[in-house]
């Protein structure tokens, strides 16, 4: 399971599935290694034994940007401003998979729920 680690396993996983993925996913995470879950697409619960959590030192972590921008923005504020150097400089670049006229709302949203998409989809009031 952890070949790629040479058996250590990885010290952050970062999940934006949740549910059966993120059970299997801790067994991939390195002694003293995070868990870090933000998303829930793949549906469904994960469950885990407290045992493997203590008895490895492994850290399981909920994040949410919506919760964070709510409850304490002031975490944000430096991640917001180097974010913005690197998105107005270029090192940073946001892949746009599709673009649609707002008109074809429900055709972008069919498009995201295939999961074939690669990168954002834009919806264009101006059209």
């Amino acid at each position: 399971m952890n070949r790629l680690t040479g058996g250590k396993g990885a010290d952050v996983i970062l999940d934006s599935l949740s549910g059966e993925i993120a059970e299997k996913s801790l067994t991939c995470l390195a002694m003293y290694g995070r868990l870090v879950n933000f998303g829930s697409a793949g549906g469904g619960t994960g469950y885990f034994k407290t045992t493997d959590l203590h008895a490895s030192c492994r850290a399981v972590l909920g994040f949410s940007l919506g919760t964070t921008v709510r409850n304490r923005p002031d975490l944000l504020i430096d991640a917001a401003k180097r974010l913005s150097e690197f998105l107005s400089d270029g090192r940073l670049k946001i892949k746009i998979s599709r673009h649609y006229p707002l008109s074809k709302a429900a055709e972008a949203h069919e498009w995201m729920e295939s999961r074939n998409s690669t990168g954002k989809i834009l919806l264009d009031a101006s059209n």
